[in-house]
Parts: structure tokens; sequence; C-alpha cells
């Protein structure tokens, strides 16, 4: 009963070890597939682009190559800065700072329109992509026909959506 008494506030105020005003990391919603390529973060970009080295076989090669994470679009950080901008780019690189080990995944269409190589990425075993929408980083962006976990994507958004993080509370 001591114990009841003394978890009962915690409980009931959704209490929770974080310190305040810190991201709450999502929690790794969709595991490192088997198989995934292991991979190096060069340099981050900005909030949904990153330059990463491959290691071993898969879809990067070895040289730095620009990488635009799936399923993801985070506000801009160049040309005219939008609202949560720059706080989603530095997210980003408190998920997979320079020199981090990664793992990435491709879907079906390799590239973007600007060239850019498309993936999924890993970090510590989180998916960056989910983790920016759950925190309210980042909106659902689909580059068809590449749809490889987007059910998971679309709740990820919805929940930080509902809960204002973000910037669903910070931006107009």
């Amino acid at each position: 009963m001591r114990v009841l008494c003394l978890l009962l506030p915690v409980l009931l105020t959704g209490c929770a070890l974080v310190p305040s005003g810190a991201p709450a990391v999502a929690a790794p919603g969709i595991p490192v597939p088997a198989g995934a390529q292991q991979a190096t973060v060069v340099r981050q970009v900005d909030g949904d682009t990153v330059v990463l080295r491959g290691r071993g076989t898969g879809p990067l090669p070895a040289e730095p190559t620009r990488v635009r994470v799936l399923l993801v679009d985070t506000p801009e950080v160049f040309g005219e800065p939008e609202c949560f901008g720059r706080e989603a780019a530095d997210r980003f690189a408190e998920l997979a700072p320079d020199g981090a080990a990664v793992q990435v995944q491709a879907d079906r269409d390799r590239f973007d329109r600007f060239g850019r190589t498309l993936l999924h990425v890993w970090a510590d075993g989180v998916n960056v992509g989910e983790a920016l929408l759950r925190e309210g980083y980042a909106t659902v962006l689909v580059v068809r026909p590449n749809e490889l976990h987007l059910p998971a994507f679309e709740a990820a958004e919805r929940d930080a959506e509902q809960a204002d993080r973000g910037l669903w509370s910070a931006c107009p």
C-alpha cells in the first residue's frame, strides 16, 4: 500500500523522468531491418537531409553521398527560413551527430528529383524520421512509390499533432 501511495502522484500527473524542456525520444517503433547497410554520418545538411558514407553492401557507396530521409519533411533552414526549421535541424543533429554510426534502408525509388539518395535512417536503433515526426519536428512527405513504413510514420505525425508537440504548437 505504501508503494502505491508513493507512485500514485507520479501516475496521476503523467510525470516522466525527462528533464523539463528536453524532447522525449520516441521509443523505436520501427526496428532496424535485418540486412540494413551500415553508414557513417559525414555531416548534416538540415532537418531531413544528411551526407552519409556507406560501409559494406547496400544502397550507399563508400564516398560521401547526400541522403534525403524518406517520408519526412522538416521546415527549411536555407533561403527563407521557416518556423521550427532550426529546431528540426538541431534535433536531427542530436539523433545522428557527425561521425555517428547509422543504419540505412532503401525503398522502391532510390533518388529524388534533385538527385539525392532516398533512404530510411536509424541511429541507436531509433528510426530518425519516425522520431522527428513523433516529437513534432516534421510532417509526412510521401515521394511515391516509396511507402515502406508509411502507416507508422502517419501514426507518429498524428500523435504529435494531437499532443500539440513541436511545430504543431510553435508555428501558425
